[in-house]
């Protein structure tokens, strides 16, 4: 872990495989300072970050995400992209500790971002299947990229613990989304769990994007096999290289243990074992 905080080399080429969608994407990660173009509250606790970038902007991948240094603290923080376009990368977090409170209250400077990392989703899909996204909680910020690039448009099932907590409904309408919500308190949409909505509402024709925390995936993996449909789960772990070396955040895919970081954090429903 330390090495991989100490020691980061400026540029690393590595290969990701989009074998499935019939190409290969040859990704550039980067250890560079950005410039902060924005660090602002949006409700509560959340925050959309934005840095300059015009070459990284140009290589993020929905469902790759970027380890972001924070002062103060030791291991960097793992963050998904929340879009990225015209020269700057956006971000999506919580504050959730001393490390994303740091990260709120800085405004102006530059930041030390590693990325883009990871594996993201695949984009292509079957003929005549309809995309449908899951989001729990932050897991909407993983998504919304997604959504900007799928050239076909679906259904959007996101769930939260209160009204208070969903984020970005208006950015999935402008891109032309339906929008099904669910909250824990009742307090917006139906009351209770997403997965109850999606449980009877799934299609075996329609492909799945899932990003949310661990229970709520399991349930939605569970759903999509039971409906025969296919599609793809961004797993949430804790992280502390980014890049596979400490071993730290390893899953069961297909009977063995892979590195969320590296070969993930998405994966293909069927071999996801939660």
């Amino acid at each position: 872990m330390t090495g991989v905080q100490t020691c980061a080399l400026p540029i690393w080429r590595s290969l990701y495989d989009y074998s499935s969608g019939g190409n290969s994407l040859v990704a550039e990660r980067r250890d560079k300072n950005c410039l902060i173009i924005s660090n602002n509250r949006l409700c509560a606790d959340y925050f959309e970050l934005t840095v300059k970038d015009g070459v990284m902007s140009k290589q993020c991948r929905p469902g790759q995400f970027f380890m972001i240094s924070v002062p103060g603290v030791f291991l960097r923080r793992p963050i998904s992209v929340h879009d990225a376009k015209n020269g700057k990368i956006s971000f999506l977090y919580k504050i959730a500790g001393k490390g994303t409170k740091i990260l709120s209250e800085i405004k102006t400077g530059k930041i030390k971002m590693l990325g883009p990392l990871g594996k993201g989703y695949e984009l292509k899909q079957k003929n005549g299947s309809l995309p449908v996204i899951v989001a729990g909680g932050t897991g909407i910020a993983s998504v919304h990229y997604l959504a900007a690039k799928l050239k076909t448009k679906g259904t959007l099932y996101y769930g939260a613990r209160s009204g208070k907590d969903l984020l970005c409904l208006d950015k999935f309408r402008k891109l032309g989304w339906k929008i099904s919500i669910s909250t824990e308190d009742g307090s917006k949409g139906h009351k209770g769990f997403i997965t109850d909505v999606l449980e009877k509402k799934l299609k075996n024709t329609d492909t799945v994007y899932s990003c949310g925390p661990t229970p709520m995936l399991k349930k939605v993996i569970d759903i999509a096999k039971s409906k025969g449909a296919g599609g793809f789960v961004s797993l949430e772990e804790k992280m502390a290289c980014g890049i596979g070396s400490c071993q730290g955040c390893a899953v069961k895919i297909n009977g063995r243990y892979k590195m969320t970081c590296k070969e993930g954090p998405v994966f293909k429903i069927g071999e996801v074992e939660l």
